[in-house]
């Protein structure tokens, strides 16, 4: 008993002595002694970079052409290999032709019917008209014999034009390529039923070679490129076309060289876009129709541009953007800044707002608040650590 009174006011004094070191602030550590956030920053410096102009989009054939059938029937016979190369005027699909062939065996046999009637009207028409001469016959009758020679013709020509119309039908029995490129899969099988202008197509036939590359450009972007380019700043080739790389989605650039083919006449309301074209050779049959793109228009260089991580950058509102830094006392502060033109996909140039040296945050920006003390950590000298520790 003794002992546990002796022990109660030594442990009263070292509470108090630590409740009283806990209200210091040494090496801005806050008060009730704990650890201050770790906050990645970038030191920001100037640098000369390349200007591009980043757009993206999807590829699209050349020519497409959805095959349908013009007649109805039995499909008897599938004349090609899925995802095979086929040439215009090819037969891809051959409907049973039997009851078309009947339909043009009874044209014809009307228009037999209909030349021999003409013929006995025509006869008659004839010999009317060199009796009239000797008032022989009157000129009713010639009259109707007339009539009657020209009735005739019009049936005769009528019967041609069912005779052609089940020429057509039976032709249609044949199912060409339109045009030439690579076809698809087959919708449909042989012994299947198809109708005369189905709304589902047969199989569709692309042309991709060259390729297209659909993209949007903001109408504040495309008045600053045609600037450019009349500024001789964006460089045309003899054809007086501007040369762009293609990216994949996984940022390998596409070998071939492209070029801007196309700028759209009117801006998209729903985006506030204009479409543009790109145009891309491809014979190897690399790049596919939907593929997914980026495209670089390169703009030349800017000297002692400041350049920070997208990721640093925070969206106040539609038009303001600001970044978090670190200040000289290592806490959080604001600057609202006016950005350039984007660097590749993770960097962009800083117009005005920041100067080198300034200690821009890049990561935990959802934990941090204004004024708060932080420990700042350089990842540039991390990245630099983490490297040499791999080697």
């Amino acid at each position: 008993m003794k002992n546990l009174l002796r022990t109660v006011p030594l442990c009263l004094a070292m509470l108090a002595s630590g409740l009283a070191g806990c209200g210091e602030d040494a090496n801005n550590q806050p008060q009730g002694g704990g650890f201050l956030l770790p906050v990645k920053f970038v030191p920001v410096k100037t640098q000369d970079v390349t200007v591009e102009l980043n757009l993206t989009g999807r590829t699209s054939a050349l020519m497409e052409s959805e095959v349908r059938p013009q007649v109805s029937g039995i499909i008897l016979k599938r004349l090609f290999t899925e995802g095979s190369e086929v040439k215009k005027g090819q037969q891809l699909y051959q409907i049973d032709p039997s009851t078309y062939e009947a339909s043009l065996a009874a044209a014809k046999a009307d228009l037999a019917k209909a030349e021999a009637a003409a013929y006995s009207v025509k006869v008659r028409a004839e010999r009317y008209t060199e009796l009239l001469k000797t008032k022989a016959v009157s000129q009713q009758d010639y009259d109707d014999a007339m009539a009657n020679r020209k009735s005739a013709e019009a049936q005769i020509l009528a019967a041609k034009a069912a005779v052609r119309t089940a020429e057509i039908n039976l032709a249609y029995t044949k199912v060409y390529a339109p045009i030439s490129g690579t076809v698809g899969k087959s919708a449909f099988t042989e012994g299947a039923l198809v109708t005369a202008n189905q709304p589902n197509a047969l199989c569709t036939i692309q042309q991709f070679d060259p390729i297209y590359v659909d993209v949007g450009e903001s109408v504040s972007d495309l008045l600053l490129t045609r600037k450019e380019i009349e500024a001789g700043i964006i460089h045309l080739n003899k054809d007086n076309k501007a040369e762009v790389t293609l990216v994949f989605e996984n940022g390998d650039e596409y070998g071939e060289p492209a070029t801007l083919e196309f700028t759209g006449v009117s801006v998209d309301q729903t985006t506030g876009m204009v479409n543009l074209r790109a145009t891309a050779p491809n014979k190897d049959r690399v790049l596919l129709p939907g593929m997914f793109m980026r495209v670089k228009l390169p703009k030349g260089q800017m000297k002692n541009a400041l350049v920070i991580p997208l990721v640093a950058v925070v969206r106040a509102n539609r038009s303001d953007k600001f970044v978090y830094v670190i200040d000289k006392e290592n806490k959080i502060g604001q600057k609202f800044i006016q950005l350039g033109p984007q660097i590749g996909l993770s960097s962009v140039v800083v117009n005005s707002g920041l100067e080198p040296g300034d200690r821009v945050v890049i990561a935990n920006t959802q934990k941090i608040q204004l004024g708060m003390p932080v420990t700042p950590v350089d990842s540039t000298q991390q990245d630099q650590s983490q490297e040499q520790g791999a080697k």
